[in-house]
């Protein structure tokens, strides 16, 4: 099974599994899903299982997947994945063998974080105007790549369709790909019909650029909820991407040890790639992750720890073994209850070492709390971060050119560059943060003397002030507004 992927991969880049490690992860995962098994309550799932040679037991409603369909499901899975977006120029392909590393927010928080400048912050629950104002941010960020809808509106809640109001919001409020963080299955038929009307009633082209994509999360250990299990059948039927994840804590719903937690996330995961494969072969589908430990002393999942940091490392490598794409790798994460040094620090460092690992796309962007609580100042912080990180990323680039020799020569000793044309041209290539303030003392408190949180707060107000994020005509807003409506009519008279 070992791969050459990481053969392919430049700049800058962490080895921490040897593909002897890799291969011994895998065939431990390939044990535990024969011998051990994953559990589904879902009819459906267990019937599609069985029919494809899985051995299912109904009294525990457990599944036993033999090697063979792992392997067949790691061979038919795309290597390369397009996400689509209102926008052509913002579509991404995410490929197994490339180095390129894409970035999206965390989804779904349930609270928003409220800035305050006496710094007595607080909290709110999430709302649809919440949701409105984040998917603007994203949309506004340029080093972050994806939209994905980071809230849930909890002001729906027992009025409306929470889903199909955010999966409005995601198209009318980002000309980005985005995947649909909170997705229903009862409601995937609304999603196809919302999806063409983006097209005017195109159903080919809809068909061909679906402009939302869906996610799951099995349940550790070693279970596939009827919700998700369905989510993953209706995504392979339709041909839509879905990123089956896994959120397992080492210590809790994983072994405290941080390699057998491994085993557990790749056993859940692999076995929901085996369920898309078998529904639809070829169906695109991303390997992801949400795993990080339990703080045993604390009983809280540690979203900023360095374990969270390593774990997200590995699923980054063990997706490129496998030669697939990762379509979410959990970084740029924190447990901090605001944006502060805490937050910082912690997620540099679990955004750097997926990314350096060679994950496909590293999520957690906005994120605070371990996730439960969105930021508008911690994103454009976050944008910041990431934009930083992907120059590190990108390394050097050693040539005859980049090493100056004629320029070092021409300045000679005790002199400086600064009026060397390559100097001119090349200041379009360095890193330019625009939260973080790098300016001497006087000029700074001139300014008014303000934090980072300060300048990422009056960059939010800029944002939501002057960018439209929304890419549609708005006869097609108009008649998304109005299904929207109805579906709630229809979700009222059911209650």
């Amino acid at each position: 099974m070992a791969s050459t992927m990481n053969d392919l991969l430049s700049g800058m880049r962490l080895e921490a599994l040897t593909n002897e490690e890799l291969d011994l992860i895998h065939q431990t995962t390939l044990d535990v899903l024969e011998r051990v098994g994953i559990r589904t309550d879902d009819p459906e799932a267990l019937d599609y299982y069985e029919g494809a040679g899985c051995s299912v037991d109904r009294n525990t409603n457990t599944v036993y997947i033999p090697g063979y369909l792992v392997g067949e499901a790691i061979r038919s899975t795309p290597k390369n994945i397009k996400l689509y977006g209102v926008d052509k120029k913002k579509d991404i392909v995410a490929k197994a063998s490339d180095s390129n590393v894409h970035w999206s927010p965390f989804g779904v928080g349930f609270q928003m974080f409220d800035y305050d400048p006496s710094g007595k912050h607080g909290v709110h629950d999430a709302t649809e105007t919440d949701l409105v104002n984040s998917m603007t941010i994203l949309d506004y960020c340029d080093s972050i790549d994806r939209a994905d809808t980071p809230i849930t509106v909890t002001d729906i809640a027992g009025k409306g369709h929470c889903d199909i109001h955010e999966l409005y919001i995601g198209l009318t409020n980002t000309t980005k790909p985005f995947s649909l963080g909170a997705s229903e299955y009862e409601n995937f038929d609304t999603y196809l019909e919302m999806n063409k009307m983006v097209y005017g009633g195109d159903e080919e082209l809809a068909a061909k650029r679906p402009i939302f994509f869906s996610c799951c999360c099995q349940t550790s250990p070693l279970e596939s909820p009827t919700r998700d299990s369905q989510l993953i059948i209706k995504c392979a039927e339709n041909n839509i991407t879905n990123e089956v994840i896994s959120m397992v804590m080492a210590g809790s719903t994983g072994p405290v040890t941080l390699e057998g937690t491994i085993v557990t996330h790749n056993a859940e995961v692999l076995a929901g790639l085996v369920l898309a494969q078998i529904v639809n072969k070829g169906a695109p589908a991303f390997y992801s992750s949400a795993t990080t430990m339990m703080d045993l002393k604390n009983g809280v999942a540690a979203t900023g720890s360095p374990e969270m940091g390593l774990l997200s490392l590995s699923f980054g490598k063990l997706a490129r073994h496998y030669g697939m794409p990762s379509g979410i790798i959990a970084g740029c994460w924190t447990d901090s209850k605001l944006p502060d040094v805490q937050a910082g620090f912690e997620k540099a460092m679990t955004a750097m070492l997926p990314a350096f690992g060679g994950a496909t796309t590293v999520f957690g962007a906005g994120g605070i709390e371990s996730g439960n609580t969105m930021s508008l100042e911690q994103l454009v912080i976050d944008n910041d971060i990431i934009a930083m990180t992907k120059r590190l990323l990108n390394g050097f680039n050693v040539t005859s050119e980049s090493l100056a020799f004629d320029d070092i020569q021409k300045v000679g000793p005790g002199k400086h560059f600064l009026a060397v044309k390559s100097t001119r041209m090349g200041m379009d290539s360095q890193s330019f943060p625009s939260i973080f303030d790098r300016r001497m003392r006087g000029d700074w408190e001139n300014d008014g003397a303000k934090d980072a949180l300060a300048i990422a707060n009056e960059k939010v107000q800029e944002i939501l002030k002057t960018h439209n994020p929304c890419g549609l005509d708005a006869d097609i807003v108009a008649d998304l507004k109005a299904l929207v409506a109805e579906k709630d009519k229809t979700y009222v008279q059911k209650a």
